[in-house]
């Protein structure tokens, strides 16, 4: 399940995501599942009682694993940032 906690905060998207979830968990199927939120925030959940039953079980259906690195997103934006700032500066030829 790719980037957890990102779905909209409505119950209709809660229901969904607890659905797969308790589902997988239910039967015990491997799940990889991918997030910008921090461990300790999906361990140590203030948010509705929804998240806290969805966390519960990827805590125990899961091993941590982080990953850490340079957003890649970034980088590719810097590089846009450069050609573009470049285009401009060269009165809109490519280079």
């Amino acid at each position: 399940m790719d980037d957890l906690g990102i779905e909209r905060d409505t119950s209709y998207a809660k229901e969904q995501v607890y659905n797969i979830v308790n589902n997988r968990y239910l039967k015990q199927k491997p799940t990889i599942f991918t997030t910008n939120l921090s461990y300790d925030t999906i361990q140590n959940c203030k948010d509705s009682v929804e998240y806290q039953r969805i966390y519960s079980r990827i805590i125990e259906m899961c091993i941590p694993v982080m990953v850490v690195g340079e957003d890649f997103r970034k980088v590719i934006q810097k590089d846009k940032l450069n050609r573009n700032r470049d285009r401009l500066l060269n009165g809109g030829e490519r280079s």
